[in-house]
């Protein structure tokens, strides 16, 4: 397992990844990719059009024509999810890989998500310099969004301001937390000072005393789409 982060993607940085990473260029029984790019927009599935998608995407972000625009169904919610993906990175994928599943993360986080609290339930997904956040209530998607931060008072503005928002109280709210978040962090420290219910969404898998499971809760969302 490894977790490589490329701050600026071009044919160049992918030769060097495969490079430093031979195993890659082997051939895999399965390959599963999840997309993370926030240019994504949920409506009803009948609300519009596949030949529409584009259009409706670019009224919302102004995408240019360099982008390959995926309309994704969300099972069980009876809504897709449209985003944009570059087109040479997705062509890229495809030409490395032709057997190659993706899903969106926002995609995976709504099929694994918690909605039937009337208190609403926020699950937050951790990276290096930002966050996902899924928003529920009362069987609703209430928000899919993803948010940069740099100190723990960044992640709990956006709380408070989502809680406001969506008139969830602080109070009763439930907080599921997964990704590079642990307990003894000033993060957690802080959140545990204005949010009552915390918990953390653990793969269940994974596990040892440096990496707790829920730093996979995302990868194993997408394992369980494949199964």
């Amino acid at each position: 397992m490894a977790y490589i982060t490329i701050d600026n993607w071009s044919p160049e940085e992918w030769a060097n990844l495969f490079e430093a990473y031979p195993d890659l260029n082997h051939s895999f029984y399965e390959v599963l990719v999840s997309y993370d790019f926030s240019t994504s927009a949920l409506i009803p599935i009948h609300a519009i059009r596949n030949n529409d998608s584009a259009a409706f995407l670019n009224s919302i972000y102004g995408i240019h024509g360099q982008s390959s625009i995926i309309t994704e169904p969300v099972a069980g919610w009876q809504i897709n999810n449209i985003y944009a993906v570059p087109t040479e990175l997705q062509e890229w994928i495809q030409n490395k890989f032709p057997s190659a599943r993706f899903w969106h993360e926002y995609s995976l986080g709504i099929r694994h998500s918690i909605s039937s609290s009337i208190n609403g339930t926020v699950m937050l997904d951790f990276r290096k310099e930002d966050f996902v956040a899924i928003v529920t209530g009362n069987n609703n998607i209430l928000l899919t969004q993803t948010y940069e931060y740099t100190t723990p008072e960044d992640v709990l503005y956006y709380l408070i301001k989502i809680c406001n928002q969506f008139s969830l109280s602080r109070e009763k709210v439930n907080l599921q937390l997964s990704g590079l978040i642990d307990k003894n962090s000033s993060l957690y420290k802080e959140l545990y000072q204005y949010f009552i219910h915390i918990d953390f969404r653990n793969a269940a898998w994974g596990s040892t005393p440096d990496h707790p499971a829920h730093f996979f809760t995302s990868l194993n969302d997408l394992a369980q789409c494949a199964s």
